[in-house]
This record gives C-alpha cells, structure tokens and sequence, in this order.
C-alpha cells in the first residue's frame, strides 16, 4: 500500500468518524410508567451506576444528544424522555411526527409475569403498535416512507431484578424468554408492515454496557 493510499484511507476514516459524531441518529423511546425510560436516558448519558429515580416524567422533554462508543464504534443518538403513563401516550405520536425516530426501543418489565391482571405493558404496546401501522395519523395526514421505523425494539428491563426469579429455560435462546410473549401479535403486525423487531434484555440501571451493545446492535443489523 502505498503512502498516498495509506493517507486517503486515514483520512476517509476521520470524515467517517467526524460525521457520526455530528449526525446524530433519532431513537424514540416509549413505555409504560416506571419502566425505566428516564434510567436508560441517564445511562446512555453518563455510562455509569444511575441513582435511583423515583419521580415520574410529565410530558414530553426536549430530545438530547448522547454518544455511543463500545469496540471501537461509535455513534451519536437523539432521544427524548416521555411520560409513560396514558395521558401522555399521544406525545409518543408527536415525538415520531417531529423526530421521525429511525429506530424505536419499547421498554418493559417483570410487571405482567409478577401479576397476570396487570396489563400496563400490553395496553401501551397494543396503542403503540397500532400508531406505527397505521397509514394516517392522528391528524388525518398520510404517512410518508421516513415515518416509519426501521425497526422496534422490545427491550426487557430490569433483567437485574427478576433474572434470577424468572430463568431463561435450558437451550432457549433469549429470543423465547417468556417475557415477550404477550408481544407477538404486535411483533407480527409490525413484521407484516415491513418493519423487523427485536427482543432484548437489560438492566439499564447498572450495566451499560448491556445499554450500549443493544443500541449499537439495532443500528449495525437494522
């Protein structure tokens, strides 16, 4: 290889550096109260063990820049806090008109395998769901291709908490975790619309690198 080659090839790489640095890729986040969407904003800020965060987000915060950085990739991400409970799902509809997020993490936890009458998660799935698919939004404006996701992420939170109380079973992959299977009907709408899915699990309040792997997966395979 010669000089001139060697110097082309360093600095393709510092543009391609640089512009992952500045063009930040949208992600919106979405879930029921007190899933762990404001714990995950933290993180992928500070990268680090996150104070306990008891107070409920209101509304809909301005979306914020965090960077991404495990193995030697990085990436820079938008993504903003939001409500979980009902009252402030239609600002998860906002939030996709105005960022047109490129991907979207739905967060749950333990909450329906604790409690089989809880349906917190499968409410706000079923709402979420249902407003990505659509053709029209809520305002009666026909959806363009860059309106949709490409992809959706149901990431199972907590897995610190109730790992050990709800085991993966023996030769299943986590994929097959029971916690996901009240999700499959909307997993397969969004599968029949184009739009892929995929399962994760994390303890957003304590490992980051869980956090981080699982962003940077969604961005490399989707």
């Amino acid at each position: 290889m010669s000089l001139m080659t060697g110097f082309a090839i360093l600095v393709g790489e510092a543009v391609i550096g640089f512009w992952k640095k500045v063009h930040a890729i949208n992600f919106g986040v979405y879930g029921a109260t007190m899933v762990g969407k404001t714990t995950l904003s933290h993180q992928l800020r500070t990268r680090g063990e996150v104070p306990q965060i008891n107070k409920r987000t209101v509304g809909r915060a301005r979306a914020t820049r965090k960077n991404i950085k495990i193995d030697g990739n990085s990436h820079t991400i938008k993504s903003a806090d939001i409500g979980g409970e009902a009252i402030f799902w239609k600002e998860w509809e906002k939030d996709m008109i105005l960022r047109k997020p490129k991907y979207i993490i739905f967060m749950i936890d333990h909450r329906h395998l604790d409690s089989e009458v809880n349906l917190d998660h499968q409410v706000a799935w079923k709402f979420l769901v249902d407003t990505i698919i659509t053709n029209l939004w809520s305002n009666g404006k026909r959806k363009k291709e860059a309106d949709y996701p490409l992809a959706v992420g149901i990431w199972a939170n907590k897995y610190d908490v109730w790992g050990e109380k709800y085991p993966l079973l023996e030769g299943k992959t986590i994929d097959k975790h029971q916690i996901f299977e009240p999700f499959k009907y909307g997993m397969r709408q969004l599968n029949d619309k184009g739009i892929p899915c995929y399962k994760y699990i994390v303890s957003a309040k304590s490992d980051s690198e869980m956090v981080y792997k699982g962003i940077l997966t969604m961005i490399k395979d989707y």
